[in-house]
């Protein structure tokens, strides 16, 4: 071993090969790396001398100290191989473990996207529209757990020592708004509705969804625990419910809207086969040809054309007609104009909560159909169970009738006109607009006389119930003969 050489250090070719021996037979060199996790081995005979051994091959091992991870299978080729006096190049004959690092802290997700991935079938029609994969949450939802870094497994090397593994990364994650860590210290927890964000390290739970440009294929349909903002139009078929609010900057095609807050968009022309349920108040240019039925306030500011409308607030068209179709506000409705010069007929139901209309048509529905059974039947015990069942519906449609509502205001506006060929309900009043009438006027239920009253213009903020006070209280002065003196 003395005569170990370090010409390797001149020599490219040896230095490649590793640290050389020399013997009168052979040339042996040893290649292994600064991290110890292999040994590899070359082997050049000479003309002159005996070739290597087994044993010998194996002492030079022991002097380098490799103790682990010894190829016996590849030591005995290469024994062999150099015996035959055959060259041998770079034969790996001891090999370590390496230590495996360890994996890195993540977010493990509880949520999941809202539409999942569709899978083309032969057999399967696949819905275009819905292409959505952002992933809504509910406040208190559980987002997700933060899965903490992992130690990695130790390694040996052929000397026998023992590697460290390098540990995982911990996780470098801001916690944004909306989003909580729970008391464990992993759980992710939603602090609101909406969508989960997760960028730049950064995750949180944003409320407000913003499309830049129109509804269309490329965004899908929409369905988001949020405020929607719609920078551009809504196509056809192009569906949208946003649970806090809407806003369109411009139109709406035919398609179905769903909102527990607010909606403003610019016009909606819906072909009679579009849908707009709104939980707030409901602002546009104009609405043609849609079903409407919204928990506030309806303001428009140029039209509506032949829609279905039900409002649990007012109905309010400021520059132009309401023409066409059929209107319940249980606020009152004021328009510039009512009906067309066309003679379109239009229906207008006032200080009604269009509920009870529902209600009141399928109870009536209920007694029609008692009337019916009674005079068929011919039986006693069917005519009582009958007539009980009749007594017991004519209670509920008496007691719908006298609900008070303090929002409740039965009372038409028209700034301009009200055309012919329009039907007001009023209260309990129904009366068809025979001949145009020209505004300024309000229109509320005259309760002495029955019918309609047509006074001069006020706003919707003053009662019809009050104004109709008024004339109660001079009809009964003047009944008792008190005259002006004696109204209180």
């Amino acid at each position: 071993m003395s005569d170990q050489s370090d010409s390797s250090q001149t020599d490219p070719v040896k230095s490649f090969l590793g640290t050389e021996v020399k013997r009168l037979g052979y040339s042996l060199f040893f290649r292994i790396p600064d991290n110890k996790l292999e040994c590899r081995c070359s082997y050049v005979p000479n003309q002159q001398g005996a070739m290597i051994t087994r044993d010998e091959l194996k002492g030079f091992l022991a002097q380098y100290k490799v103790r682990l991870g010894i190829d016996q299978e590849m030591l005995d080729y290469f024994a062999v191989k150099a015996a035959a006096g055959i060259q041998q190049m770079d034969v790996l004959l001891a090999s370590g473990t390496p230590p495996v690092t360890g994996a890195d802290s993540y977010i493990s997700l509880t949520i999941k996207p809202a539409v999942a991935a569709q899978e083309e079938e032969a057999d399967t029609e696949v819905d275009m529209y819905a292409v959505q994969t952002f992933i809504n949450v509910s406040s208190g939802e559980e987002i997700g757990r933060i899965i903490p870094p992992e130690p990695g497994i130790t390694g040996r090397n052929i000397m026998g020592y023992i590697i460290p593994p390098q540990p995982g990364k911990p996780l470098n994650l801001k916690i944004g708004k909306n989003i909580r860590l729970d008391d464990d210290g992993a759980t992710l927890i939603a602090e609101a509705d909406g969508r989960f964000c997760q960028a730049s390290g950064e995750i949180s739970v944003e409320e407000e969804y913003v499309v830049k440009g129109d509804v269309n294929f490329r965004v899908g349909t929409i369905n988001f625990k949020g405020v929607v903002d719609v920078r551009g139009d809504v196509l056809d078929n192009f569906d949208i419910t946003a649970s806090k609010g809407l806003r369109v900057s411009g139109n709406i095609g035919v398609s179905k809207i769903v909102s527990g807050g607010d909606i403003a968009f610019c016009g909606m022309d819906g072909q009679d086969k579009a849908q707009i349920i709104c939980g707030g108040t409901l602002r546009a240019q104009f609405i043609h040809d849609t079903d409407v039925e919204c928990d506030g306030d309806v303001f428009v500011e140029v039209e509506i054309h032949n829609c279905t409308i039900k409002s649990l607030g007012r109905i309010v068209v400021v520059k132009g007609a309401i023409s066409g179709g059929s209107y319940i506000a249980l606020g009152g409705i004021e328009s510039k104009k009512i009906g067309s010069p066309a003679s379109v007929r239009t229906k207008l139901s006032a200080g009604i909560d269009h509920r009870d209309v529902e209600e009141l048509d399928s109870l009536f529905a209920a007694l029609a159909e008692n009337h019916t059974k009674a005079s068929q039947t011919q039986t006693l015990s069917e005519i009582a169970e009958l007539r009980e069942e009749r007594a017991a519906l004519t209670d509920s449609i008496m007691a719908i009738r006298s609900k008070s509502n303090a929002m409740a205001n039965a009372k038409v506006n028209a700034k301009t006109a009200i055309y012919d060929r329009v039907l007001l309900s009023i209260g309990t009043a129904n009366e068809e607009i025979i001949d145009q009438k020209d505004g300024p006027l309000s229109v509320i239920e005259n309760t002495i006389e029955g019918g309609l009253r047509y006074l001069p213009l006020s706003s919707l903020d003053v009662k019809a119930d009050d104004i109709e006070l008024a004339f109660v209280r001079e009809h009964s002065n003047k009944m008792g003969g008190g005259g002006e003196d004696s109204v209180s």
